[in-house]
């Protein structure tokens, strides 16, 4: 990779409040969020930046798959937009830190 690029991974809130019907993907997010913020200090001399997302309530498969019918019912119901985001919003999302210059540099997201 040349310098000034960057590598977006995607992580979740289970990362850090992991729900006990969620322990594989808790613990891979767990382990994305670990891996980034590594791989962040590591290519950060080559001038390659490495960040993550935790991008809040996204319908996916795994929503109906794991959870009750009433709580899919009202996944995503309390944030400010009302919804869960549709995974096309968060790719999107995912583009924009490439396009822009890091204004600051602070801890992972928690």
């Amino acid at each position: 990779m040349k310098p000034g690029s960057t590598i977006v991974n995607t992580t979740s809130v289970n990362a850090y409040q992991p729900g006990p019907s969620l322990l594989a993907y808790a613990a891979t997010k767990g382990a994305i969020q670990n891996f980034t913020a590594n791989l962040a200090q590591l290519l950060a001399e080559k001038g390659i930046r490495a960040n993550c997302v935790a991008p809040g309530p996204i319908w996916t498969p795994l929503i109906p798959a794991t959870m009750p019918a009433e709580q899919v019912k009202n996944f995503g119901k309390d944030v400010p937009l009302g919804r869960p985001g549709q995974p096309v919003e968060l790719a999107a999302m995912c583009c924009l830190p490439r396009r822009i210059p890091v204004i600051c540099q602070a801890p992972p997201c928690r």
